[in-house]
Formats: structure tokens, sequence, C-alpha cells
């Protein structure tokens, strides 16, 4: 941790944001060694402009405001009232003047107080927004969670510069795990905001990469198949709780950035309370393969072809020592409202 995120973590006190006496607790909130990784990632320095897109407790809004100092000024962007009113209440305590709260969808972005040296987002777009882009100076950073891929829950982390072009460049990925960031106030509980090709009432859904190369598939019969599987394994990373899920994580970029660029039938599944399950796999109209973040293998029968490939991809990803997603390749695709990112596997050198 650099000096400057060190003395604004001793200087802004956490639980006054997080569990205020008398306005309560946020219900969103960021881990603390996740916002200390992001706000280096985000390369702050004193004196910068800075945007953020989720304002959440108001707590990292005002670390990012203890960083610039006085003589920058940070733009606190939220799409919930709420917590904007709630942000502004205690920032006003704290007699902060240089930060300003907008409450609006993140993607707009907030010209009318731009250009940024830096843009740092604490929700997941699908894409890095073209607003964003075009209210960065020349050389800034944008530092936002990503999706990598069009399937619900396959995020991570970029970084990129914006070039004399105006266009975000020199992508590097990284790991991130933060909530979808919607053009509405997400209410749902559990199930996620982009890609979802069937739910059922109860909180299951499924996410599936080839619902554009075979539109007269029903996802749903897929969804059948991993709500109730024929067969069950369990393939466990790791004993420990916190290693497993980074584990799987890991196996989860590296389910895309292999996949990637190819007719894709990556698959997640997952459901809301109270099991929260979450998953990477393979599937088709007629079978399906996904491993949960606990370590379950569920498949829709011993001799799934879905199955097959996902138990191909657990033992490469092992023979390969476990890569995440800082081993994979980052690459830019620009569309109408802004750049795509996408993960490939970085070609080996041969010697």
């Amino acid at each position: 941790m650099s000096d400057l995120i060190a003395e604004a973590v001793n200087v802004v006190p956490r639980d006054y944001y997080t569990d205020h006496p008398e306005l309560g607790s946020a219900w969103q909130r960021t881990a603390q060694p996740a916002i200390e990784r992001d706000l280096a990632r985000a390369a702050i320095q004193p004196g910068m402009r800075v945007m953020e897109v989720g304002t959440g407790t108001g707590y990292t809004g005002a670390l990012l405001a203890e960083m610039v100092g006085p003589e920058g000024h940070v733009v606190s962007i939220d799409i919930d009232p709420e917590l904007t009113e709630r942000a502004a209440k205690l920032h006003a305590e704290r007699g902060l003047t240089n930060l300003t709260l907008i409450t609006r969808d993140g993607h707009e972005g907030a010209a009318e107080h731009g250009p940024y040296d830096v843009i740092v987002a604490w929700a997941t777009p699908t894409h890095i927004p073209a607003n964003w882009v075009a209210q960065s100076r020349v050389g800034s950073r944008i530092s936002t969670p990503i999706y990598l891929a069009p399937v619900s829950r396959i995020v991570g982390h970029v970084v990129a510069v914006v070039n004399d072009q105006g266009e975000p460049s020199r992508p590097i990925l990284g790991p991130a795990v933060y909530i979808d960031m919607g053009p509405e106030l997400n209410i749902t509980k559990g199930v996620p905001l982009f890609y979802v090709d069937a739910s059922t009432d109860d909180g299951h859904w499924i996410s599936v990469g080839w619902r554009d190369m075979t539109p007269d598939a029903d996802p749903h019969k897929t969804l059948a198949m991993l709500r109730d599987p024929n067969f069950t394994q369990t393939v466990v990373f790791s004993d420990d709780e916190r290693e497993q899920a980074t584990r799987f994580r890991d196996f989860r970029a590296y389910c895309v950035g292999r996949d990637n660029g190819q007719r894709s039938n990556a698959t997640a599944y997952g459901t809301g309370g109270p099991d929260w399950i979450t998953s990477i796999g393979f599937s088709s109209e007629r079978n399906a393969a996904v491993l949960t973040a606990e370590g379950q293998l569920l498949a829709n029968s011993e001799d799934s072809p879905a199955l097959i490939k996902l138990r191909e991809f657990i033992k490469d990803w092992n023979d390969a020592g476990k890569p995440g997603l800082e081993s994979l390749q980052g690459q830019l695709t620009q569309h109408e409202t802004g750049w795509t990112v996408s993960a490939t596997i970085r070609p080996t050198t041969e010697t």
C-alpha cells in the first residue's frame, strides 16, 4: 500500500461511513483490502480531478478526496438517491469541500465537471462507456470492474489509459468482484442484471454464450438440467474457503480466456438465497455441466459432452499452473456505446 493510500486510510474513519451512529449502516460496502487494491490500481495523485462511479457508503469518496487534497476534486456518482443523500450528510459533517455528489446513471458520467485525470468505478458495467472516455484527458486512467464476456457474472477488472486518439488503450486485467452497474436500480436478490437467458420464480437463472448462435434452442431446458442434475461430483481446489473462492475465480477466467474468439458455449448458472450458487461451465440445449464456486460438478449425465469439455479445461488449467486473470491478455473492441473488454490466453513464446 502506497504512503498516500495509507495516510488516507488513517485519516478517514471507515466505521463512520459504514455504520454511522445516527444514519445506520449502508447495504452497499466494499471490503477494505479490495478498496486499497483498487485505489492502487487507479494511481491517484494529489491535485487530480477524479470521477468515482458508485458512491456506496461514501467511504471511498472520502478516501479519494483525502488523496487528491485541496487542489484536487472528486465527483461521485450513484444511481441510488438514498446513497448519495446519506453520503452528502456524512461528508458535510466532516467538512469536505472538494467532493461533489451526483445522482444519475453512472454510464452517463459527469461531463459538466470534467475532464478527469482518473475515473474509478466500484460497480460492473458490461463495457467501458464512451462517455467516460470522452470525459477523460489524454493520459487519463480508467479503472473499473468489467464484464469479460457476454455471460452473467463473468467479470474481472481492467485498467486502461486514454491515448492521443481519445481511445482506451493498454488494458491490464486483474480480479474484482462488484455488483452489476445497470441503467436503473438493481432490486433483484442474487439474479444478475445482464445476460440472463432463463430464470425461475425462486431465483434460479442461467446465462449461455450460445444465445445468438442457436436462437431456436431453449435455455430453459438447459436450466432445468442444472436445477436437477443427474450427475454430481466434488472437485475442490482448496480446503481453505478463501483460497477456494480465489481459485474458482482464476479458473473461471481461464475458461473465458481459452474459449474467447471461438463459437463459445460458456455457461453460468446460479441462484439467489439461501444457497447463493455461482458457477462456470459449458452447455447446449441438450447437455450441460458447470463447476460451482464451492467445488461441485453438476451435469445432466456422466458422459455429457459438456462435462467432458469442462473436465478437460480443469485438467489443462491445473497443468498450466492454475493461471488467473493477471496472466490473461486484455483486448478492447469499439462499438456504438463504448468498448468491450475481452480476455484471451497469452501466446506462448518459444525459445
